[in-house]
């Protein structure tokens, strides 16, 4: 039975993308790597995280870095960002039904906690889990189940990039990958998530159609 439903921000929860871009393109302009634009945005989306790197210049190494550089721009931005259609009321359904809703993100707490506090959303989610390690969500996850004594069964994860269904897979959790979110979705079918939502109303669908609820 599936209790926890646990999101990713960033591209899941929150259309941040735009900004994201922004604060991204004035780091590759400081520091001359390639930027983002509307005619390379849609090949990124095709690659996985070391091929965007190649093909933008930007050193491997220099991701952790880029990460907390960004995240650290997005606190002014938070209320100018706003949730993807149809993920308000999805959450208060999944809360609604006595699911627990938690987050799990590359992006820093104090960011999302001030993105909820903006949409007066604070209520619809429990607990926020975060780490500026963009492949270290199993790790994470693993010590978020372990902490609140929870078996894989009992835990759903939503994301939108590749890296969140490897993670998956390496923990034992299913995953719902969402198509509104930063990776393609022939890349997202080849990585084999367990469902693929194309709105937001099919991630309670899923959950409903594994705990065998009444839809």
């Amino acid at each position: 039975m599936i209790t926890h439903v646990v999101f990713d921000f960033d591209g899941t929860l929150a259309d941040s993308k735009e900004v994201v871009i922004r604060l991204y393109n004035e780091l590759a302009e400081k520091h001359h790597y390639g930027k983002l634009t509307d005619d390379n945005l849609e090949e990124l989306r095709r690659l996985s995280m070391l091929e965007r790197c190649r093909r933008l210049k930007v050193p491997p190494y220099r991701l952790p870095w880029l990460v907390v550089q960004v995240g650290r721009g997005l606190r002014s931005a938070m209320s100018s960002i706003e949730f993807h259609e149809g993920i308000p009321e999805l959450l208060k359904d999944l809360r609604s039904r006595g699911l627990h809703v938690l987050i799990l993100s590359s992006n820093r707490e104090e960011n999302i906690r001030a993105f909820l506090r903006h949409h007066a959303a604070e209520d619809l989610v429990e607990g926020i889990h975060c780490s500026s390690n963009l492949f270290g969500k199993a790790r994470l996850m693993r010590a978020m189940m372990k902490r609140a004594g929870l078996q894989r069964e009992q835990v759903v994860y939503v994301g939108d990039e590749v890296r969140d269904i490897a993670a998956c897979r390496e923990v034992g959790v299913k995953v719902i990958a969402v198509r509104w979110g930063a990776d393609a979705l022939e890349v997202l079918r080849q990585a084999g998530p367990d469902a693929i939502a194309e709105h937001p109303r099919d991630v309670a669908e899923c959950v409903s159609r594994w705990s065998a609820w009444p839809r």
